[in-house]
């Protein structure tokens, strides 16, 4: 961010928002769904290694959605629900080897449902090559990855990266390696959450997580008026131009996102209120599906978030 010409951070608005911002409740709400995953302790680890390997591009014009005791859930929660459903009826969900094997049809029909799903065969190579390295690498369980990095969050999310070609979240900014790591980061708090709520234990170093910078964040952060975005960039988001993966002007929406959020968690530790870089993100997704957002957020294909 120190380099970045397309969007800038107000640390004197981030400064004013944590005196005034009330205390509240950062857990995502969505979160409570991860009780509801069927399962032994390590069949509900594979199940949320598979959905957060599938945790990207929800953002079509026509999202895939889902009812379900009578809630209508979008996006990303469509596709958990939907999964998560699969599984309660069919535990092969929780087996890498089914997911090598799945039909495709089936796999297409299960995330997708009704509703357009972006990157449908970007997901099913993603599906297919995270059940091969699982089985390859760690025995087919997810356990045994979490239990090598001590059941620790950040370590987990690293050895995602180094292990999972679908989780390699990397990229480039002025031939600076970037790292990123929405969707490995995510699968440690998710795993947490998952496991907590079924009494099978616990990651530690929770706090070690940052922002998860995806696409709703940043526009999150734009409303508020803590992030800038330079004119060009500006217009290009507003009128829904596609920004390309890896350019300079996606890079620095995504450092953004993890810088601004960070200095949000210390600024709300400055006025004794200790909020987790994560759990400031959480409440920035939460809002960001507000009615009275009014600014777009980006759009770029990408299989990273």
């Amino acid at each position: 961010m120190e380099r970045a010409s397309h969007v800038s951070i107000d640390d004197a608005a981030i400064g004013r928002w944590a005196r005034e911002t009330p205390d509240k409740d950062w857990m995502s709400s969505d979160r409570a769904l991860l009780r509801e995953m069927p399962g032994d302790k390590s069949q509900i680890a594979n199940l949320v290694l598979l959905i957060s390997a599938l945790n990207f591009c929800f953002w079509s014009d026509r999202p895939i959605e889902i009812q379900w005791r009578g809630e209508t859930y979008r996006g990303f929660v469509a596709m958990l629900v939907s999964l998560i459903l699969a599984a309660k009826h069919d535990m092969r969900w929780a087996d890498p080897e089914f997911w090598c094997l799945v039909p495709e049809e089936e796999l297409r029909q299960v995330l997708s449902g009704g509703g357009d799903l972006l990157l449908l065969d970007e997901r099913v190579a993603v599906v297919r090559e995270t059940g091969r390295t699982l089985i390859e690498r760690f025995d087919g369980r997810f356990t045994n990855a979490i239990e090598s990095v001590n059941e620790r969050a950040w370590p987990l999310a690293v050895l995602l990266m180094s292990n999972f070609d679908g989780f390699r979240d990397v990229s480039s900014h002025q031939n600076t390696a970037v790292y990123f790591l929405k969707r490995a980061q995510i699968c440690a708090l998710d795993l947490h959450c998952a496991w907590v709520a079924r009494d099978f234990g616990r990651l530690d170093q929770l706090e070690m997580l940052s922002a998860f910078a995806d696409y709703r964040i940043p526009q999150a952060l734009r409303h508020l008026g803590l992030i800038t975005l330079s004119d060009a960039l500006a217009a290009k988001v507003d009128s829904r131009e596609p920004i390309e993966r890896d350019s300079e002007e996606e890079v620095e929406l995504r450092a953004a996102s993890i810088q601004a959020v960070d200095r949000m968690a210390k600024e709300l530790s400055r006025a004794g209120r200790a909020a987790h870089p994560w759990q400031v993100d959480c409440w920035l997704w939460e809002i960001s599906h507000a009615e009275n957002v009014c600014v777009e957020h980006h759009r770029t294909r990408t299989i990273f978030y």
